[in-house]
């Protein structure tokens, strides 16, 4: 018995080391998590015209007027911030993506036509080459003709010289090969005067078809 002993006590121990429970690290904490916030910035007009947007939550109202500037907004029940400048290659990281997908800007054209007349004048006739090269340039599909008069005739007159003139400028277009169905034609005669005037004023301004390149 004396011999076995101090080899049954070395057994014993070594099963009672391998049974011991091992420590377990607990896990790092989850990083905080990031909070959902809108962003909303004043980009330049293209034109370079002042521009300005109005950001409204239920808790307050904050005006941008400088482009290049934004306001942030975390919750619905928290005010939007002061104006901060926000610079380019933020916009860029932000919003890269989805300036990249904009559709260009709509160019806008005005020609002019003599008192009661449905031809352009020759100023507006020198005109023609640049609209004919912005829809080319832009394949575009949609090209908008509206006929515009003074105030010197009657309303339906005025609605049909007009008419006339829109569907003049929209005929030259479908002889440089622009499709009928990208062609938008309307008339607003006398009732969206570019200079406000009285009735029966004859104003050379008011005279106008505008075409809108997209």
């Amino acid at each position: 018995m004396r011999k076995w002993l101090p080899f049954g006590i070395g057994a014993i121990l070594l099963v009672g080391a391998g049974c011991a429970p091992k420590r377990v690290e607990a896990p790092p904490p989850p990083p905080p998590a990031r909070v959902a916030q809108n962003i909303f910035v004043l980009l330049p007009n293209p034109d370079g015209k002042p521009s300005s947007i109005v950001v409204t939550n239920q808790a307050g109202t904050q005006e941008i007027k400088e482009p290049g500037h934004a306001v942030r907004i975390e919750r619905a029940d928290v005010a939007p911030t002061a104006p901060f400048a926000f610079d380019a290659d933020s916009v860029k990281k932000l919003f890269g993506v989805t300036e990249d997908n904009m559709p260009a800007p709509e160019l806008i054209f005005v020609l002019h036509f003599d008192e009661n007349k449905d031809v352009l004048t020759p100023e507006s006739e020198e005109r023609l080459p640049e609209i004919f090269r912005a829809i080319r340039d832009r394949h575009s599909t949609m090209v908008t003709v509206t006929g515009h008069t003074d105030t010197t005739g009657t309303a339906k007159f005025n609605d049909e010289l007009a008419m006339k003139r829109a569907q003049n400028v929209a005929g030259i277009f479908r002889t440089q090969g622009l499709d009928s169905s990208s062609l938008f034609v309307t008339s607003h005669g006398a009732a969206d005067l570019l200079v406000k005037t009285g009735p029966g004023v004859s104003e050379p301004l008011n005279r106008l078809v505008e075409v809108i390149v997209r």
